[in-house]
């Protein structure tokens, strides 16, 4: 209420001024209907996984993404309600990229994900726990425990000049089997991400002269009588190219890997690089290892081509004779080829090598 003076009179008038009220009740229709907005427009917060749902959703994501993994045990605990998931994987798999998008799985859940791996580095342990730091479950990923009767390094050459059903039934393969990818292709570098995220080793299959060259990979091939600058400069390009590769095999080469000058020019630019050399054999007068030690760089033959003839009995009879080789020697080195029917039969006869004790191997493990 404000005083007002009539000016005739000495008696007090009073009125209501209803401005402020007015400007309040306005205030206040204006917060009710921003609340109202809110509500419907706000989005949603995302519910709270109760443990046993994040336990189920944890085994699924990482059984439908790493299909290389097999479950052995899920169980909670009576006591404190915390649980386990047990997984065996095969040895000379990189779980890396696969640990990397669990723990986005994890971040999406509301959940912290902290990992630990056994001097062994034979098993890692993923702890869970909630947004209040309490434990909620351990994920267990073991390598599968069996009676080694033989290691297998399995290569596969010639990846990069296409993305068909063929490369995707490579890149499913349960076991460790190696990519080997030419580089400078429309799908060399695609592909070899893809290869290292589902935990397989990569090499460049790097391009040499032939006996009888016709022609091709001209941005890569290294020519018989090529200055070392040239080759270090083809090289580090196939390198940069292929960052996660942790070696290289010659494809072709049966003219440049008779050449003691230009296997020594080779391994004077491998030598600092940190990578494995595979001589894949395509010439008997090869120089390959002994000038590749004579530098210090890891350097081994491969043993037996799978696919030399490409047809489904000549294949099966390379596969056991490769595994007769890996019992009799304890590892074997093999080469084979990015072809629909070398695809078939390994599909088939991996699980079955695998059950009866071999084991595939990257050639980081040679």
């Amino acid at each position: 209420m404000n005083p007002t003076f009539n000016k005739n009179s000495q008696k007090t008038v009073f009125y209501r001024d209803n401005r402020l009220e007015h400007s309040i009740l306005k205030g206040l229709a204006v917060l009710v209907c921003a609340a109202v907005l809110i509500l419907f427009i706000r989005p949603a917060e995302k519910e709270k996984t109760s443990p046993d749902d994040f336990m189920n959703q944890a085994s699924l994501f990482l059984q439908d993404s790493v299909r290389y993994l097999r479950l052995v045990k899920m169980e909670i605990s009576p006591k404190d309600s915390v649980w386990t998931l047990e997984f065996e994987y095969p040895e000379g798999k990189v779980l890396r990229g696969d640990l990397y998008r669990f723990g986005l799985f994890c971040g999406d859940h509301l959940k912290a994900c902290t990992a630990r791996i056994d001097s062994q580095k034979t098993c890692i342990t993923l702890t869970i726990r909630d947004q209040k730091e309490r434990l909620e479950g351990r994920i267990i990923l073991r390598t599968e425990a069996r009676a080694l009767k033989g290691r297998i390094c399995l290569i596969i050459d010639d990846f990069g000049y296409a993305y068909s059903a063929t490369e995707k039934g490579f890149l499913n393969l349960r076991a460790a089997v190696t990519f080997s990818i030419i580089p400078g292709h429309t799908h060399s570098k695609s592909l070899a991400r893809l290869a290292h995220q589902q935990g397989h080793p990569v090499m460049i299959h790097m391009p040499m002269e032939p006996l009888k060259y016709r022609g091709g990979e001209e941005e890569y091939m290294i020519m018989d009588g090529m200055d070392r600058n040239e080759i270090e400069y083809r090289i580090l390009k196939a390198i940069n190219g292929l960052p996660m590769a942790v070696g290289m095999n010659n494809h072709m080469g049966s003219r440049v890997t008779g050449s003691v000058d230009m296997i020594h020019k080779i391994a004077d630019v491998l030598e600092t690089k940190d990578l494995i050399f595979v001589d894949s054999y395509t010439a008997n007068k090869t120089v390959v290892q002994q000038v590749m030690r004579a530098h210090h760089i890891r350097v081994y033959q491969r043993d037996i081509f799978i696919d030399h003839e490409n047809s489904e009995s000549s294949i099966r009879r390379q596969i056991d004779k490769m595994a007769r080789m890996a019992e009799k020697k304890g590892v074997v080195v093999a080469i084979g080829h990015n072809r629909p029917m070398t695809l078939k039969i390994l599909t088939e006869m991996i699980p079955k090598l695998e059950k009866e004790g071999f084991r595939f191997i990257s050639p980081g493990e040679l």
